[in-house]
């Protein structure tokens, strides 16, 4: 897969699986990146130098204009033989919860998974994380997924 085609090709992977944006929660949404992230390689995009790494994040993010808890899995790619960021792109995916006092003490961290060999500690690690906890039993506010040049 090229990375300009990972967003049609994930959005395919959740209509064969009976999911939409309205639908997704923290734990599916999970279980369908990481599993999209094992299966599904990208060209042109080297392992050995972190070319398609998995960002697990959490968070409330001061730089947007809404206000509400994240919980983001983001794919990034980055093609060689690029001089300058236009390299980089990014599929993320985003689940947006309501604010709270119990979300907002749980602040904003990311944790990175540099190949599919290392995903069982990922898996591992996003599982065991208190925002993980705190928002698997939630149904988000919206789901956004998208993929743009970095």
């Amino acid at each position: 897969m090229h990375p300009s085609d990972s967003l049609s090709e994930f959005e395919a992977r959740l209509r064969a699986a009976a999911l939409t944006g309205a639908g997704l929660n923290a734990p599916e949404a999970a279980r369908q990146m990481l599993a999209f992230y094992q299966e599904v390689r990208a060209e042109n995009c080297m392992e050995e130098e972190d070319g398609d790494m998995l960002l697990y994040q959490w968070g409330t993010p001061e730089w947007e204009e809404e206000t509400g808890f994240q919980f983001n899995l983001t794919r990034q790619f980055i093609e060689p033989g690029t001089e300058d960021e236009d390299g980089i792109s990014q599929l993320s995916l985003t689940l947006h919860y309501p604010s709270s006092d119990a979300l907002a003490d749980l602040g904003a961290d990311n944790h990175w998974c540099e190949s599919p060999e290392k995903l069982g500690e990922f898996e591992s690690f996003i599982h065991e994380s208190p925002a993980y906890g705190a928002v698997s039993a939630l149904q988000p506010l919206k789901v956004t997924l998208m993929w743009d040049l970095v």
